[in-house]
């Protein structure tokens, strides 16, 4: 979750969002997690409404005649200010009137090319996701309701009938337990959707993480009952040794999940980071190619086929001073890679909403390459690269090209194609470093 909660993405907002509805939710708090709800649907990602299906279920089925109304009431109140406050904002800054929310779910659901354009994956991209950032607790979810339920009919005829399990079939009786229930459902819903969808990527699988994060604690929390119950008082000992195992390996695992993450993948962000550090060099600027350009202050730097890697505008810096007192701003550029799909286009230079209500040139629906993306080389000032043994025409080694460019800033990254699958998902000292291989990643600069 640290990962995901960081991610500067509309299914993170949902994400955090889903927690604190999940929360208000366990403590019986309706209309906050009705509003979190709604705010996590309007204002995030439309698919997270799915999320608010145990909140729904409890005031609509369980208890209708006392939360019914005031359901209803709740969701036009919650729903109705934010789509208001969505519609006069996204209207002001358009410069028409603009539910988001709605174009995003016509698109992605009706439209018949939408979500088969790209990021095809069959279903096992999911289950390897799922195990590589949840492991032993994945695992555990499904066994999250009968644990459950076997502990709590336990309890409650321990209670009353000297550990007879008489069952009923009411929801005055099972009403302390369908939370558990509730919340798997929505998991499994989540699932059915997303699982059965061509396009898949690791970003859906988000808004979810704090059901998983709950599910596998009520499946801990019931493992030494259940155990202890089914083979005998004398095992609990076992059964508590059991969990903390458990809790063992996943801890293990998780480090060298960060680990591997850390070693292999960091390089981007720290190459931008450098390209900060580097500009800041008086030095840097002071050289012809900058001191020439009379009628423009932007720096170049160009990405290839790495652009998909390109953490955020963020680290472009901007209003870098030079000895002269000119500021000069970064600005992203596309050369031309092997990828010939289409690329983001930035907005146009201008105050707001001048620039958000223009409709931008050069853009389609259907993932098609637009030329007008692309720089030529000649132009850039900076390079980002991973030097790699494939080179092609359109990918060649630039650190190679010794006359062209220099390398200010390096770091090593995976060749996930080079390396062994597991070793490279998990960091284990004294095994990783004989199973991988690294390519270097550059920050060049024209020479």
């Amino acid at each position: 979750m640290f990962i995901s909660s960081c991610a500067f993405l509309p299914s993170s907002f949902s994400m955090s969002l889903n927690t604190f509805a999940l929360a208000a939710y366990i403590d019986n708090n309706w209309f906050l997690s009705i509003l979190f709800t709604a705010i996590s649907a309007l204002v995030g990602w439309p698919f997270a409404a799915v999320l608010g299906l145990p909140v729904m279920l409890e005031m609509m089925v369980v208890r209708p005649k006392r939360l019914l109304v005031l359901f209803l009431n709740y969701a036009i109140m919650c729903g109705g200010a934010t789509i208001i406050a969505l519609v006069l904002i996204d209207s002001y800054y358009y410069g028409r009137t603009v539910l988001a929310p709605l174009n995003i779910v016509l698109y992605n659901v009706f439209s018949s090319h939408g979500p088969n354009l790209y990021g095809v994956e069959d279903v096992t991209f999911y289950m390897k996701n799922l195990f590589l950032n949840w492991n032993v607790a994945i695992v555990l979810v499904p066994f999250a309701v009968p644990f459950a339920a076997f502990v709590f009919v336990r309890v409650r005829s321990s209670k009353t009938q000297s550990h007879r399990m008489p069952f009923e079939f009411s929801f005055a009786y099972w009403q302390r337990f369908l939370p558990v229930l509730f919340v798997f459902f929505s998991f499994a819903a989540w699932l059915l959707i997303f699982f059965t969808q061509p396009h898949k990527e690791e970003r859906f699988l988000f808004p979810i993480y704090p059901l998983i994060a709950l599910l596998a604690a009520v499946a801990f929390d019931a493992i030494p009952r259940v155990g202890s119950a089914l083979f005998g008082g004398g095992t609990r000992k076992f059964w508590n040794f059991t969990v903390g195992a458990l809790l063992a390996v996943f801890v293990l695992l998780s480090l060298s999940r960060s680990a591997a993450l850390h070693r292999n993948f960091a390089a981007p962000i720290d190459v931008f980071k450098g390209l900060n550090e580097h500009l800041t060099i008086p030095a840097t600027l002071d050289k012809e190619r900058y001191r020439s350009r009379e009628n423009s202050s932007s720096i170049h730097v160009c990405v290839g086929k790495e652009w998909y890697r390109f953490p955020s505008s963020f680290f472009l810096p901007s209003g870098v001073v030079d000895r002269r007192g000119r500021k000069w701003d970064a600005k992203l550029n596309f050369i031309k890679s092997e990828f010939s799909g289409l690329l983001p286009k930035p907005f146009a230079d201008g105050p707001l909403p001048n620039i958000t209500r223009m409709i931008p040139t050069h853009m389609n629906d259907l993932n098609r390459e637009e030329p007008t993306r692309y720089v030529s080389v000649d132009i850039c000032d900076y390079l980002v690269d991973l030097e790699t043994p494939d080179v092609t025409e359109l990918e060649p080694d630039f650190a190679a090209q010794r006359d062209v460019w220099q390398s200010v800033v390096r770091r090593r990254f995976l060749l996930s194609s080079y390396s062994e699958p597991l070793l490279r998902s998990f960091y284990v000292p004294f095994l990783t470093n004989d199973k991988i291989r690294f390519g270097t990643y550059h920050l060049l600069e024209r020479i």
